[in-house]
């Protein structure tokens, strides 16, 4: 004989089912508490990220005094922070643009009011006889130098550019800087300023659209003379440092600040420092060498001269043979 011990199946199947309802509960409270953290993240995300959304908003329509609080996640304060230095390089970017087209306005309405003036003189019969010739020679001087204005001007405009056309082919720089001495020679020695090209006595030969490099030098020589004093130095020179071909101008005038060289190939930027204390150009025309020596592989940079004024240094390549 024995004992058996049962138990109905209605239990077991019960028990089931109420392992089955508590796993539903704390899958429902889990996905619940994970709902409600998500809403709270997503919230604290979104608040600065609306708040950077909209001062974006208001920089695109113009506004540059706005600036987002760098706070929140570490991805999001980033945002913030990028977004506050873009403002702030945009406000001195057209900062800049603005005191440039002040310095140009102030470039084209010079010349154009002398250009009236004296054509008003000639038109009324105010200047006659002896004194004609010299006025005609004073409107095309201001006629010339507004040319070299708007043609500086639409060269910077186009440098960028696509249909911008260099033609780049082999250049020596000898040759060059021989030419141009030629030339600046014989204007320095007008002015009373000491002018000297030195050069080695072989071809140096780059790849470089010469007559782009020689507008460049022209320049660059003609900033110089503008600056430097009677009986003070003007010196051109080329020299050949290992694989490099090395063009320097450099002048005896005043020279430029340690900061002044920093940002002496910006636009507009020495033109409006030195406007009312030295004879300066259009405003353009060192951005303009600086973007056309950079278009053609060289490198343009700015620093004292050993003659106590400034020097401006171009540096070309040689190519392989």
């Amino acid at each position: 004989g024995g004992f058996a011990l049962v138990r109905a199946v209605g239990i077991g199947a019960g028990a089931a089912q109420e392992l089955r309802r508590d796993t539903v509960v704390a899958l429902g409270i889990g996905l619940l508490v994970a709902a409600v953290a998500g809403l709270l993240l997503a919230s604290l995300l979104a608040r600065p990220l609306r708040r950077t959304a909209q001062v974006a908003m208001a920089m695109s329509n113009g506004r540059r005094d706005l600036r987002v609080p760098v706070e929140g996640p570490r991805e999001v304060a980033d945002v913030a922070d990028a977004v506050n230095r873009l403002s702030e390089a945009l406000a001195r970017s057209e900062a800049r643009q603005k005191d440039f087209l002040l310095s140009v306005s102030h470039e084209l309405r010079t010349p154009l009011t002398a250009v009236n003036g004296f054509a008003e003189s000639l038109a009324d019969g105010v200047v006659t006889g002896a004194d004609v010739p010299h006025v005609g020679r004073l409107v095309l001087d201001e006629a010339q130098r507004l040319d070299r204005l708007v043609r500086d001007l639409l060269d910077l405009a186009r440098l960028g550019a696509d249909d911008f056309r260099l033609d780049v082919v082999d250049v020596d720089l000898t040759h060059l800087v021989r030419t141009a001495a030629d030339v600046w020679l014989a204007r320095c020695a007008d002015r009373d300023v000491l002018y000297r090209a030195e050069a080695p006595p072989f071809p140096v030969v780059v790849r470089a659209d010469p007559r782009r490099l020689r507008q460049v030098l022209d320049g660059l020589t003609e900033n110089a003379l503008r600056v430097t004093p009677a009986g003070r130095p003007i010196v051109l020179s080329l020299e050949v440092h290992g694989d490099r071909a090395v063009v320097r101008v450099r002048d005896g005038g005043p020279g430029l600040s340690d900061a002044d060289y920093e940002v002496a190939f910006q636009r507009g930027v020495l033109h409006g420092r030195y406007q009312h204390q030295r004879p300066v150009g259009t405003g353009v025309g060192l951005a303009l060498a600086h973007g056309l020596i950079t278009r053609m592989g060289g490198t343009i940079a700015a620093g004292p001269a050993p003659e106590g004024g400034a020097c401006f240094t171009i540096v070309f390549g040689l190519p392989v043979r």
